[in-house]
C-alpha cells in the first residue's frame, strides 16, 4: 500500500503539500494536477479511520431531507455528494417522509454517528424545532428554509423573483386574464412563488390574477386547470412540474392548443424534452449548483474550523422564454 510520502516524492512536492491536498485547501493548480496524478498512478488509499482519530473526526456529512423522489430532490443531493466525496467525506442521509414529528429523531440518529456537518433540505416550516439548529456543535446548512439562527447558513433561490420576471413576460404578451395554480400556502417556497406573481400584477390594476392552490399533484393540476379555464383565461403558469404534468393533460383531453388557444408556463424541474417543442414558458432551478453551493458552504466551515452568525446565499434560476 502507498504511503503519502511516496505520493509526495513521485509528484515532486513535501509530504505537508501533500496532506494539505488531502486534507480539502487549496494549492496552486499545477501542484494539485500533479498530486492527483501521482494519486492515480500509486493507486493511493488514504486512511479515512485513522485520520478521523487523530483529528477528531468522522468524515461524514449528514443530508436531512424529506424525500429523495422527486428530480429535484434527487439532483441536489447529486450535487452535495460529488462535492464532499471529492474532498474525503462520505453522506449520511435520513429522510422523514413528510413526518416532520419524526426531524428530531432523525437529527438524533445522525449525530450518533459522529456526523462532522449537516445539511437540512425541505424540513419546512412545518417543524417547530428549528432553534435546535443553532446549539448544535457542527456546521449546519439548510436549503429553501430562511432563518436567521447563529451556526446555521442558508441556500436560498430567487423564487418570488423568477415568478415576478415570468408574469411580467405574459404581461408584456397582452394577456389580460391570468391563471396561476400555486401550490399549499403552508410552504415557504409556494408562498414565494404567488407572491411573485402578486407583486407584478399589482402593478396593472386592469388585469386579473385567477389563482388555484393545488398539493404538488398532478390530480390538482388538472382540476386547476379545469377551475382556471373556465374562468376565461387566456395564459397559465403552473408552480411546479407535476401539476403542468396533470394540467397539460387536461389541455390534451380538450383540444386546448397551447400557444394558440393558451400561453402556458411551469416552473420547476422537469428535463426540456419531456414537454416536446411546445412554446412554454419555464423556470429551471439550478438543482446540481444548489447541492454544490450548499456542500461548499459546510465544508469551508469544517475545514476553517469557524463559526457562522448565519450567513444566506441566493442562488439564481434560469429563465426560459417563448421562442
Amino acid at each position: 500500500m502507498s504511503s503519502v510520502r511516496e505520493v509526495a516524492e513521485l509528484a515532486g512536492v513535501s509530504v505537508g503539500t501533500v496532506s494539505r491536498y488531502l486534507n480539502g485547501q487549496q494549492l496552486k493548480a499545477a501542484n494539485q494536477a500533479k498530486i492527483a496524478a501521482a494519486i492515480e498512478q500509486l493507486d493511493y488509499k488514504q486512511n479515512i479511520i485513522a485520520k478521523g482519530l487523530k483529528n477528531n473526526q468522522s468524515f461524514s456529512i449528514g443530508l436531512l431531507m424529506n424525500s429523495i423522489s422527486s428530480r429535484f430532490g434527487a439532483e441536489v443531493v447529486s450535487g452535495i455528494e460529488q462535492r464532499v466525496e471529492q474532498q474525503g467525506y462520505s453522506l449520511l442521509l435520513s429522510g422523514f417522509s413528510d413526518k416532520p414529528a419524526l426531524i428530531d429523531q432523525k437529527i438524533d440518529y445522525l449525530m450518533a454517528h459522529s456526523i462532522d456537518g449537516l445539511i437540512v433540505f425541505l424540513a419546512g416550516e412545518e417543524w417547530q424545532g428549528m432553534e435546535r439548529l443553532a446549539a448544535l456543535d457542527i456546521p449546519v446548512v439548510t436549503i429553501n428554509n430562511p432563518n436567521q439562527l447563529r451556526n446555521v447558513d442558508s441556500i436560498l433561490i430567487d423564487d418570488r423573483a423568477s415568478v415576478a420576471q415570468v408574469m411580467q413576460q405574459i404581461i408584456d404578451l397582452g394577456h389580460q386574464n391570468i391563471g396561476m395554480i400555486a401550490a399549499n400556502q403552508d410552504d415557504y417556497v409556494a408562498r414565494e412563488r404567488l407572491a411573485g406573481a402578486k407583486q407584478t400584477m399589482a402593478a396593472y390594476p386592469d388585469r386579473q390574477l385567477h389563482v388555484f392552490e393545488g398539493d404538488y399533484s398532478r390530480t390538482s393540476g388538472y382540476r386547476g386547470a379545469q377551475a382556471l379555464l373556465a374562468e376565461g383565461i387566456t395564459a397559465l403558469f403552473v408552480s411546479n412540474d407535476s401539476m403542468a404534468f396533470g394540467a397539460l393533460t387536461y389541455l390534451s383531453e380538450n383540444g386546448i392548443r397551447i400557444g394558440q388557444d393558451l400561453l402556458f408556463g411551469h416552473y420547476d424541474y422537469a428535463d426540456e424534452h419531456q414537454f416536446g417543442q411546445l412554446p412554454i414558458l419555464s423556470i429551471q432551478p439550478p438543482t446540481e449548483a444548489i447541492g454544490l453551493a450548499a456542500a461548499k458552504l459546510l465544508l469551508d466551515r469544517l475545514q476553517n474550523k469557524t463559526q457562522s452568525d448565519g450567513q444566506t446565499i441566493l442562488m439564481h434560476h434560469e429563465i426560459n422564454g417563448l421562442n
